[in-house]
């Protein structure tokens, strides 16, 4: 996890390091002077530069350039470095061009200089990837059974690409060990009970971390024998932690009433919550300024596509199980059973044209505007969800009231990580996410969610 984290301060400076080269290049490309550097030319464009950087950078982080791995899927690494350089050369136009006091308003060299960036930036990030393919890299760790529900992490190809390697899998109970068996294959020396021999492994492959179960506390025997063999200077890290380090969502089967306590029932920070909602506040207020123009356009082609009201309203569960009523633009037919549909891509046929086309743009949203300046919703929270699914998923998904204890938002942690779920079992898997949201909110890490819808939204 330390590598990990050192990892991604390396990646940034690497980043703040190949702007400034590629912006030195690009100048010396452009003049034909390679000596240009000490300059005072150069210096106006360093300094105009050095404020786009800082935009460059939070896009790098909301097109997943700082995920370890970036590199997952090449189409969508280079379909994400081609929308990074359009929005960067957006952003450096909107600077430099419409700023009167900008000194320098380069045409060549803007392009140039993204083009130069680019290129450098896929090569620092496969440089990256082979690095985290280098077995000295891999940190090796050792999982002491694993806790119901996180299997999908116990694979050997997600494990590696997150640059760790496990070189044993220890338990004591024999029924564990059973169901352990189909995962031998992740471990390099298998499934093993002898803590002695778990105390050799360790040494001879120079073991960083012990991954433990939730029931770690709870197992005597183990604690027992874990403390009286193994080393004390081991990363020792709970299961679960690990998980959600990596899978970014919380399990449910590890969420109990204890689990609630420690962290859901937690009392938001006062200046948080004033900031949280002034912000909401300010660009609700913002959102509908700029959008209301379109209002009229867009109730016009609702109401000439098909019949019926322009606005869909539909009765959605929020804070403390509050009732409240969700604005949309109407985006389907008007049918007498369309409350009786559960599931939205069960209805795909009933949309209308004009609504696909609202749905593609996220237009039919907007009037989401005035639930956030109401205060119903946050801009960022759990997806309120339907009152008729609410009553399904509260039966079918333990421990699914926890969404409730926070406000909901237009976007979310889910949302940007999970589709839209057609079924119980997706938004069982859409909850975990939302269970992370939950225990780990922030200001923050709700500026990540908002930057991560924007290139969500702009793909």
């Amino acid at each position: 996890m330390k590598k990990r984290r050192l990892l991604k301060i390396i990646m940034l400076l690497g980043d703040v390091f190949l702007m400034y080269g590629s912006l030195f290049l690009a100048l010396a490309v452009r003049y034909g002077d390679f000596s240009l550097l000490p300059g005072p030319q150069t210096t106006d464009f360093v300094q105009q530069f050095s404020v786009i950087f800082i935009f460059w950078v939070a896009a790098l982080y909301a097109f997943n350039f700082y995920e370890v791995p970036s590199l997952k899927k090449i189409f969508d690494f280079f379909k994400n470095i081609t929308a990074f350089s359009f929005l960067a050369v957006a952003f450096a136009v909107v600077c430099l061009y419409f700023d009167k006091t900008a000194v320098i308003t380069p045409k060549t060299i803007l392009i140039i200089h993204v083009l130069f960036f680019a290129v450098s930036l896929a090569l620092w990030r496969y440089l990256i990837a082979l690095i985290l393919k280098n077995r000295k890299f891999k940190e090796k760790i050792v999982l002491i059974d694993f806790a119901p529900g996180t299997e999908d992490l116990v694979d050997e190809k997600i494990l590696s690409s997150h640059g760790y390697k496990v070189v044993a899998l220890f338990f004591l109970n024999s029924k564990d060990g059973e169901k352990l068996r189909s995962f031998s294959g992740v471990a390099k020396h298998g499934v093993i009970s002898d803590i002695n021999k778990l105390k050799e492994i360790v040494k001879k492959e120079k073991v960083e971390t012990v991954v433990f179960p939730m029931s770690f506390n709870g197992d005597k025997k183990m604690v027992q024998k874990i403390f009286n063999t193994l080393p004390f200077n081991l990363n020792y890290i709970n299961f679960v932690d690990f998980y959600e380090f990596l899978m970014k969502k919380t399990p449910i089967e590890a969420v109990d009433e204890g689990w609630f306590l420690e962290n859901a029932s937690r009392f938001e920070k006062k200046t948080e919550k004033i900031i949280k909602r002034s912000v909401d506040i300010l660009f609700s207020t913002i959102g509908i300024l700029l959008t209301i123009a379109l209002f009229p356009f867009i109730a016009l082609a609702v109401k000439i596509n098909s019949k019926g009201p322009v606005l869909y309203i539909q009765k959605r569960v929020g804070k403390d199980g509050k009732v409240f009523r969700l604005y949309k633009f109407r985006t389907m037919k008007t049918i007498e059973n369309q409350n009786n549909e559960i599931w939205r891509r069960n209805n795909e046929k009933e949309v209308t044209r004009t609504g696909k086309i609202l749905r593609k743009l996220h237009l039919d949203e907007i009037p989401q505007f005035f639930n956030i300046l109401k205060g119903d919703i946050s801009f960022v929270g759990p997806r309120p969800e339907w009152t008729k699914l609410v009553k399904t998923f509260e039966k079918e998904i333990p421990f699914y009231c926890l969404r409730h204890t926070i406000k909901p938002g237009a976007t979310g942690w889910a949302q940007i990580h999970y589709p839209a779920s057609a079924s119980v079992e997706e938004a069982k898997e859409k909850f975990k996410y939302d269970l992370y949201y939950i225990k780990n909110r922030s200001c923050l890490m709700d500026f990540s969610i908002i930057l991560k819808t924007f290139k969500k939204l702009l793909s």
